[in-house]
C-alpha cells in the first residue's frame, strides 16, 4: 500500500489556560518537521462527506483523521497551510458525482 507524507510546515499546538494563574499557555503537540503519513483514502472514508453535508471541512479533518498518524485533536489544530496541504494529499483525483448527459 503506498504511503503519502508531507512534512509539517508549522507546529501543531492548543492553548490551554493555567487553573491557577489563568495565563495561557502553549503546549506543542508536535513540532514543525513533524512527518505525517497517511495511507490512501478508501471507499468507506469517503463517506465521512456524506456524513456532513455541505460542512465540506469537518468531512476533510475527519477524513485525515482516519487516513494519517495524527489524533483528532491534533488534527483539528493544524495550520491553515498544513491542513489544506494534507487535505489535497487526500483529494480524489476525479469527481465522484453522477455524470449528465448532453443538454436538449
Amino acid at each position: 500500500m503506498s504511503q503519502l507524507t508531507h512534512t509539517l510546515l508549522f507546529p501543531i499546538v492548543i492553548e490551554k489556560k493555567h487553573p491557577v494563574t489563568h495565563e495561557i499557555e502553549i503546549e506543542e503537540l508536535k513540532p514543525a518537521g513533524f512527518t505525517v503519513t497517511m495511507r490512501r483514502p478508501k471507499a468507506k472514508d469517503m463517506r465521512a462527506f456524506d456524513r456532513h453535508g455541505d460542512a465540506e471541512i469537518a468531512g476533510v479533518i475527519e477524513l485525515i483523521i482516519a487516513c494519517s498518524n495524527l489524533g483528532t485533536i491534533e488534527v483539528e489544530n493544524l495550520d491553515a497551510d498544513d491542513f489544506g496541504a494534507l487535505g489535497n494529499l487526500l483529494a480524489p483525483k476525479s469527481p465522484g458525482g453522477q455524470q449528465t448527459g448532453t443538454s436538449a
